[in-house]
């Protein structure tokens, strides 16, 4: 099993939306989703996992995957009420492991868990969770995860992806996890998320101070983004936002050595 850590540099940053674009996008060109064999778990597989509480599954339209049955919980399985190695959950070529309306809070969690709202994932689950997941490679969503646990946990990922926002209010408020990021011990795969033609490259470069070529990706227009969510179709399902993102995603795959 593979685990790559995507990362959050400043909060909103779109680490959920570079993990689920890129599952998908490497599922793919593997040649699974899109009316192929829906998934690859009994080979493996790709799994896409929101380590944190989060909105995936609301922004991929996912009460509307499942005719038959609901999305299995994760957080239920790894609180006693299943096998996490069993569940499949799939949609596009991955199987997706995120924190669903079906999640039950569990009592007796302490306060230094993984996210909030009442609903952490203590940190021994999270590592057991991380080394039971059933496919041989996995996208982990960072985001909501607590400064402490973030980096404990990231000793448990092969590689690392750090997402970051352009916007200068949001690289000021990311700088420490910046710095800190340079400092990882693997070499971090750098990612722009909402790239637009108004921003000056050598300047952002320059603030960054990023020796080498980050990966781009373009900002996908809101409009599309609400186009897709209002007729029930998420953004993994959104052609239009699919083709705005493929050659990012393409390059962040290649980058990663996962294909």
């Amino acid at each position: 099993m593979k685990r790559i850590g995507i990362v959050p540099v400043s909060q909103g940053a779109g680490a959920g939306f570079i993990m689920a674009m890129a599952s998908t996008e490497l599922a793919a060109m593997r040649g699974y989703g899109g009316g192929k064999k829906e998934t690859q778990v009994d080979e493996g597989g790709i799994i896409a996992l929101e380590l944190g509480p989060g909105d995936l599954y609301d922004r991929l339209c996912v009460d509307r995957w499942f005719r038959i049955r609901q999305m299995v919980s994760y957080w239920n399985c790894v609180h006693g009420e299943g096998l996490v190695e069993r569940i499949v959950n799939p949609k596009c070529g991955v199987n997706w492991f995120l924190r669903t309306p079906m999640d039950l809070p569990v009592q007796g969690i302490n306060e230094s868990g993984i996210g909030g709202r009442g609903m952490q994932l203590e940190r021994g689950r999270a590592v057991k969770l991380l080394y039971s997941l059933p496919g041989d490679l996995a996208f982990v969503d960072f985001s909501s995860v607590e400064e402490e646990n973030l980096w404990y946990l990231l000793g448990d990922m092969d590689q690392v992806v750090a997402v970051i926002d352009p916007l200068p209010s949001k690289l000021l408020e990311g700088y420490e996890r910046i710095c800190r990021l340079k400092l990882w011990k693997e070499p971090v795969t750098w990612v722009i998320n909402r790239w637009t033609d108004q921003i000056d490259g050598k300047e952002l470069k320059k603030i960054l101070g990023l020796e080498k070529n980050q990966v781009i990706i373009p900002e996908v227009p809101r409009g599309l983004l609400y186009q897709g969510e209002y007729t029930g179709i998420g953004m993994i399902e959104h052609q239009q936002t699919r083709r705005l993102t493929a050659s990012g995603m393409e390059e962040l795959i290649k980058r990663l050595n996962v294909l």
